[in-house]
């Protein structure tokens, strides 16, 4: 098991950031293989991270539909939304903001907002292998933004496929839920492919609450010769979303209020086995996001947004030895944004009609990694990359770990040590957008953690605790008195992770984690909002007959602040309970559904934006 892994299994398809490697057989048991943390094909317990799995098995059996979904049952995440499916929803990775964590899809970087955040909340799991969450030092490998660790959304591939798979499905339930979609994974000579539509529609529970979202996605990949293989990744999403607004507080309830997201982005890569111990990758992507705002509850009013990233990654990985893994690289990214404000002249926009919001940035780093297995069960492991940005000049981080599995015992230690860099986001440092223009200084982060796991009954079961803490300098938050950001000059998230798995037989399965953090501005003495001092998870499957799967899974959050300035005050703990069922009636027909907050909690993860009711949904799967 690979540290602080507690929803772990071994992952089938294609693996991102490197070339696909053969179909691995079903019926061989192997350590599960992770490559966010070391950017190569590596088992989970090698790394010295901790970085947990949600394969495709665990995003099946508990029905998760976006991205937050299956977050959100993570060991030290946090996730915030405004109200419902397809809001705008925050990712606090052990009490560190949204824009400190990156994410990327298939190993390339998903291009931000102009808030530094990536939209996972409208962004489906139909067609999506795993999802891998690194928390704790990152930026050794992947650069700024990346003080709390990095999402990798690894999508499905059909590499090795004798035959190949569709599956198509139908979901109906409430507040005027439908959703629909079609996925296809197969191979056919030196081709494969996997590729995703779906479609959802939800009216809401609120006046104007209501989401459509629209999206296509496809990877194609093609053996050129026994060494060299060539792949495209494509990808296109239209979400709408309606905005309310508060249902107390600040900002007027415009039931016209809406944003329109727009994604797409196109990214080849070819990967060359140079020779047996040498393999080199080259990458390239191109993405745009536009978001197109309307109505009051937006500051500036109605306005339209363009962010247009341009990516380029060279890798190259030698293995000297069985044991011993180089890994070095360059990469160069362009990035672009700009904002017109479709409004006349007025108190968030003095300036009228105009491209009030007009940046550009670019970054190129170099990188150099090695881990080596120095004495049996003993792995150490250390990089550093240098980094240079067009507005805030260069910074160089580093990382070093070590991980340690005890003869005998097979227990597992390990330490990890890394500092990290965040420039200011571009809505930070936008005067239009209450920034602060050039007196920002970039956010800079020391990040350590140690910790241990325990297996028991032939890896049946399981016990792991992590200790972490970031000591984070130049921290940037929004300062309401001012009605601007400001800089604090400390903060510190600190905390424990500790998680327990059991699965005895194949019909029954436990996972349990408890996460305690202390999110603070020590500069103020006060806490951080929205990061909850204690999250309690569960989930619990039981296969009654070798064809019917049930779930029960939780998230209990306790002990958390939400507001600004003299407005933050504690807010009621919530418990969210989630009741699944699926009948697979034959080998190519399912039924399924699903209860979403089953207790019927009236709560809300963002002060101000309740969350719905209870929901029952259900819907029927064809394979062939």
């Amino acid at each position: 098991m690979g540290t602080a892994g507690w929803i772990v299994s071994l992952s089938l398809g294609a693996f991102a950031a490197e070339p696909e490697t053969k179909k691995i057989e079903k019926e061989k048991v192997l350590p599960p293989l992770v490559i966010t943390a070391t950017k190569t094909e590596t088992e989970a317990w090698r790394t010295a991270s901790s970085i947990t799995l949600v394969d495709r098995a665990k995003i099946e059996q508990q029905q998760m539909r976006l991205v937050p979904d299956a977050l959100r049952a993570i060991p030290g995440m946090a996730i915030v939304d405004n109200g419902g499916p397809g809001t705008l929803a925050g990712v606090f990775v052990r009490g560190t903001k949204t824009a400190n964590t990156a994410v990327l899809i298939d190993g390339r970087p998903v291009p931000a907002n102009l808030a530094g955040s990536f939209n996972i909340e409208t962004t489906p799991l139909d067609n999506v292998e795993r999802v891998e969450v690194l928390r704790g030092p990152a930026a050794s490998l992947y650069g700024g933004r990346t003080i709390g660790g990095v999402i990798n959304i690894i999508t499905r591939s059909g590499k090795g496929l004798a035959k190949p798979e569709t599956t198509v499905y139908a979901e109906t339930g409430s507040y005027g839920t439908f959703r629909e979609g079609l996925s296809s994974i197969g191979a056919a000579g030196a081709l494969d492919w996997g590729l995703e539509l779906t479609q959802t529609n939800i009216q809401g529970q609120r006046i104007n609450s209501q989401f459509q979202n629209s999206s296509a996605a496809g990877k194609l990949g093609y053996d050129i010769t026994d060494t060299l293989r060539f792949d495209l990744d494509a990808r296109y999403y239209n979400a709408e979303v309606g905005v309310p607004g508060p249902a107390a507080g600040f900002g007027a309830n415009d039931p016209d209020a809406h944003l329109l997201n727009e994604f797409w982005s196109l990214s080849p890569r070819l990967i060359w086995d140079t020779t047996d111990i040498w393999q080199q990758s080259l990458t390239y992507s191109a993405g745009n996001f536009r978001q197109v705002a309307t109505g009051v509850n937006f500051a500036g009013g109605n306005n339209r947004i363009t962010a247009r990233t341009h990516f380029w990654e060279y890798q190259s990985v030698i293995r000297p030895t069985e044991q011993w893994t180089i890994t070095a690289g360059a990469w160069l990214q362009d990035q672009s944004y700009s904002r017109y404000n479709d409004d006349a002249p007025g108190i968030f926009n003095p300036g009228g009609r105009s491209y009030d919001v007009d940046q550009a940035e670019t970054n190129w780093a170099l990188f150099l990694q090695t881990q080596a297995e120095v004495l049996p069960g003993l792995n150490l492991l250390g990089g550093v990359r240098y980094d240079h940005y067009s507005d805030f000049g260069n910074e160089t981080t580093w990382r070093a770990g070590i991980s340690y599995r005890v003869p005998v015992t097979a227990t597992l230690l390990h330490v990890n040590y890394g500092t990290a860099f965040a420039p200011p986001t571009p809505q930070d440092r936008e005067p239009a957008l209450f920034g602060l223009a050039s007196l920002l200084r970039p956010e800079t982060s020391r990040g350590v953690e140690f910790g241990i796991e325990q297996p028991f009954a032939s890896d049946k079961m399981s016990l792991s605790l992590t200790w972490f803490r970031n000591d984070i300098r130049n921290y940037i938050e929004f300062d309401p008195t001012i009605f601007a950001l400001q800089q604090i000059d400390k903060a510190r998230t600190q905390g424990a992770e500790t998680a327990f798995r059991w699965t005895p037989c194949a019909r029954f399965g436990l996972d349990l984690s408890y996460t305690y953090l202390d999110a603070d501005n020590i500069s103020d003495s006060r806490r951080l909002v929205r990061r909850p001092r204690h999250t309690l998870t569960s989930s619990a499957w039981v296969k009654p007959v070798e064809k019917v799967h049930l779930g029960l899974s939780a998230v209990y959050s306790i002990d958390r602040e939400d507001g600004f300035g003299a407005g933050q005050s504690d807010q009621e703990d919530y418990l969210n309970v989630r009741l699944t069922a699926s009948w697979q009636v034959c080998k190519n027909f399912e039924i399924f559904g699903r209860i979403e907050n089953l207790l019927g909690d009236d709560y809300q993860e963002a002060r101000g934006f309740p969350a719905y009711d209870t929901g029952a949904y259900a819907g029927v799967k064809l394979r062939f």
